[in-house]
């Protein structure tokens, strides 16, 4: 088989694949994110993009690469994925 069909083929694989993938363990999800360089806490509601449409999930790369775009640098950052959309103080 040439390298041009079996590429072909891993494709399709991957799409079906991504089809059958269940986005409903992300939803409600948020990044909260504390900024150090300016002592904020930030709450991103990321429901939205956790769907099939995006073929999006929260993993490390990803949130960071979402950080950096919302103009956060990340070296300056803690940043958590959680389902809880709250602060709790206790």
């Amino acid at each position: 088989m040439s390298d041009s069909v079996k590429a072909w083929h891993e494709m399709q694989e991957e799409k079906n694949y991504n089809e059958k993938k269940d986005y409903s363990e992300y939803a409600n999800q948020y990044i909260w994110l504390l900024d150090f360089n300016n002592g904020k806490v930030y709450r991103y509601d990321i429901s939205s993009l956790c769907n099939y449409n995006n073929n999006w999930n929260p993993d490390h790369e990803s949130c960071e690469a979402f950080l950096y775009g919302a103009g956060h640098s990340i070296k300056d950052c803690e940043w958590m994925v959680t389902k809880t959309s709250e602060i709790t103080i206790k």
